[in-house]
């Protein structure tokens, strides 16, 4: 009879066990899942239809006339020109324009962009030309790629901006926005120099010239949305010459007159230095200013050696 009880209780307890064990893992079931965010990353079709116009606004690297004596530079879209897109600071893709068969100041840009941020009527975009990198150092003086294919400020250096383009549908995969408008981020200077020592001036045949501002606010590199790298910016010919050449300038302070320091190297290492105030009206980027047969009344009159010395006094 013992055995009997000492059997029940035990049978009692593991059921009053096993109960707790099903009540536990009902429990445990009955808990939600818990499940991540997803951050989907998708791609779209990208298609805007830009302008540029004649003016301060304009892109500015067509000449109408000849690159020594014109007057005006042109604004112009080139087939397959390329414009990186960037959402905030962060480049999401790279567009190709189409420009208007009667109208080259206006051009359909279409590409491809990826992002996760896209929201009809909310999200807006800033399109920048004519690439990725934004900066002025290692200019050759060249203006055109029919000048220069590699260096010219038409290919590399003459940044053309459009920002706030509103996305104004988004079907499917498929994204449409405002027009964009497109705005100059700096002036091109047309340059040449001469040296005058008080009785007379001489056309100096350059080989560089180191560009500084007494505000000292012209732009070396930029990124979209952090501040300027600024600083002298310097410019070495292909060859030297007392032909006019050609600079892309930004400058911070597009509001106040200020001198423009030139150091020019002639072809002999012969250094030249000397300043050209800009009128406060001239200032803001986006203007063409010719500067040709600037004097320089300052001169170092010994010129680079090539000769080794092993000596010094």
């Amino acid at each position: 009879m013992k055995k009997n009880i000492l059997l029940i209780v035990a049978l009692m307890g593991a059921m009053a066990w096993t109960g707790c064990m099903k009540v536990e893992e009902e429990l445990i079931d009955e808990k939600p899942d818990v499940v991540e965010p997803e951050t989907n990353t998708d791609t779209y079709t990208l298609t805007i239809l830009a302008e540029r116009n004649d003016g301060a606004q304009t892109k500015g690297l067509a000449v109408d006339g000849e690159e020594a004596t014109t007057t005006s530079l042109l604004s112009v879209w080139k087939d397959g020109e390329t414009v990186e897109v960037y959402l905030g600071s962060n480049h999401i893709g790279t567009l190709t324009a189409t420009p208007d068969a009667e109208d080259a100041h206006k051009a359909t840009l279409s590409g491809e962009v990826t992002t996760s941020e896209i929201i009809a009527n909310t999200t807006r975009l800033t399109l920048l030309t004519p690439r990725e990198e934004w900066d002025y150092t290692g200019q050759v003086g060249a203006l055109l790629i029919s000048d220069d294919a590699a260096h010219s400020i038409e290919q590399k250096y003459h940044y053309t901006k459009a920002t706030d383009v509103l996305v104004t549908g988004v079907d499917g995969s498929a994204i449409t926005t405002d027009n964009a408008i497109f705005t100059n981020q700096q002036s091109i200077y047309r340059l040449s120099f001469r040296y005058n020592n008080g009785s007379s001036k001489t056309p100096i045949t350059t080989k560089s010239v180191t560009i500084s501002s007494a505000n000292g606010h012209l732009v070396q590199r930029e990124v979209l949305g952090s501040s300027p790298t600024e600083g002298p910016v310097s410019v070495t010919l292909g060859t030297a010459t007392t032909d006019p050449f050609f600079v892309a300038l930004r400058n911070g302070d597009g509001t106040n007159a200020e001198a423009l320091t030139f150091t020019v190297v002639d072809n002999t290492g012969v250094t030249y230095r000397g300043s050209k105030t800009i009128p406060a009206e001239y200032k803001p980027n986006g203007t063409f200013l010719s500067v040709k047969n600037a004097s320089l009344d300052q001169r170092l009159d010994l010129a680079l050696s090539n000769t080794e010395v092993d000596t010094v006094l």
